[in-house]
């Protein structure tokens, strides 16, 4: 089954009145780096309690790796991944994932809630005021209008993380 319909082109860019994102690249290591591992704490288990990236000893080398990565997949349709800019494009300010839910568990309720689950981590110079509210609240509208999914789920976000995993067992 495919993630993205062959016919949907996914956006190259986005432009909202907070913040900009282009797709994740390694044109934008220096940057990454640099704020992955100034964040690492704050943005470590972004992806589940249990996920521990980044890693305490990632290296520049495993983290151009895991942008080389994400390009791949976004050419590839897999999945999209996107640094998060300010408005102007100026100022690195995190990472946003748009991925399939994928699990091992067989009738995962969640797959039919869901077409994709979305995560985004902040670098932690940008965690004063309520910017993670607003970028979350603008990425909910752009994946609504703008991308062919029926729903996406922001685990950690919208939904704790105990009832994300409860609900993949659910039968309703």
């Amino acid at each position: 089954m495919l993630f993205i319909p062959d016919d949907y082109s996914p956006p190259q860019t986005y432009q909202s009145s907070l913040f900009r994102l282009e797709v994740l690249s390694p044109k934008f290591a220096t940057e990454d780096f640099a704020s992955v591992t100034a964040s690492a704490n704050d943005i470590r288990h972004v992806f589940g309690p249990t996920n521990g990236w980044p890693a305490r000893e990632m290296s520049y080398a495993d983290n151009l790796a895991d942008l080389e990565r994400h390009e791949r997949e976004f050419v590839e349709r897999q999945a999209f991944a996107y640094s998060i800019l300010s408005h102007n494009g100026g100022t690195y300010l995190g990472c946003l994932y748009i991925k399939p839910i994928k699990s091992k568990i067989d009738n995962d309720f969640r797959k039919s809630m869901y077409s994709a689950q979305a995560f985004f981590w902040l670098g932690t110079q940008e965690h004063s005021g309520n910017l993670a509210e607003q970028v979350l609240a603008d990425l909910q509208i752009w994946l609504k209008e703008a991308w062919p999914f029926r729903a996406v789920a922001f685990p950690g976000r919208t939904i704790g993380w105990s009832a994300w995993e409860k609900m993949a067992k659910s039968s309703h």
